[in-house]
């Protein structure tokens, strides 16, 4: 904005009656003006300046201000992730909750599995229990049962492997007839070496080569029970010839062992 002297003060400034000393009226007026000048010259450059200022201000005002938007949205994305990862780990906390009492939960029904298989050991035929495997099942077995009270949620996962293992073998023994050899003593004490035909976990018949020693078998909480049969001596043999294929397949008359 510039500021330009009026043409209605200089005529008017000019046209001053000459008053006392013509020389000294003109030295003033021209001082008058030269000063008024300078002062208009003064406000100019404070008005351009002032404008100059004020447009700095501005810039820097709009810089603010976008800075301020720009940090309101981070702080609403920051409130947004916060809100998320509050979220999030509610979710994580309640997973880790559940999972903890699904892991109570399955603890207490292993060690009822745990007590319950311990107690059918002994209905687990000899030749079963003496596999190298089944043996290092039943001993985890027996060490899980043994657990104090605050360690029966320890290894939970690895104890079920081992249940689910040891049954797996049962059952594969259950499926089975099997023959093996064993030894066993009569009444009187004598030692034979007999061949025993297992009908999975359900009975025995066992008789040595000579058809002169027969033993009926059946399990029992107690363990494998073994009764002299020697009457079944003659029955047994062909049963277990016909096992191993020494004589044809026949029908083989023998009676279940009493419960």
């Amino acid at each position: 904005m510039r500021h330009h002297i009026p043409l209605a003060l200089l005529a008017c400034t000019l046209s001053l009656p000459a008053t006392g000393n013509p020389a000294t009226t003109e030295s003033d007026l021209r001082t008058i003006v030269a000063e008024w000048v300078e002062t208009m010259r003064k406000v100019q450059q404070e008005e351009d300046d002032w404008a100059r200022d004020q447009e700095v201000l501005q810039n820097y005002k709009e810089g603010l201000e976008r800075e301020i938007a720009d940090l309101r949205q981070k702080i609403a994305d920051a409130e947004t992730r916060k809100a998320g990862a509050d979220k999030e780990s509610l979710a994580q906390s309640a997973e880790r909750d559940r999972l903890a009492s699904a892991k109570d939960s399955l603890a207490v029904v292993l060690r009822g599995l745990e007590e319950q298989l311990a107690a059918a050991l002994p209905l687990l035929p000899a030749p079963l229990m003496s596999e190298a495997k089944t043996a290092q099942m039943a001993e985890e077995l027996r060490k899980a049962v043994d657990l104090p009270e605050d360690k029966r949620g320890d290894h939970v996962s690895k104890r079920l492997l081992n249940v689910i293992n040891l049954l797996g073998e049962a059952e594969k023994f259950q499926q089975t007839v099997s023959l093996r050899n064993e030894l066993h003593r009569d009444s009187s004490g004598r030692e034979f070496n007999m061949q025993v035909v297992y009908f999975g976990l359900a009975a025995a018949y066992a008789v040595n080569e000579e058809a002169t020693f027969a033993l009926l078998g059946r399990p029992d909480q107690a363990g494998w029970r073994f009764e002299e049969r020697p009457d079944l001596a003659d029955g047994i043999r062909k049963l277990i010839d016909a096992t191993t294929g020494d004589i044809e397949a026949s029908f083989i008359q023998l009676p279940l062992p009493k419960p």
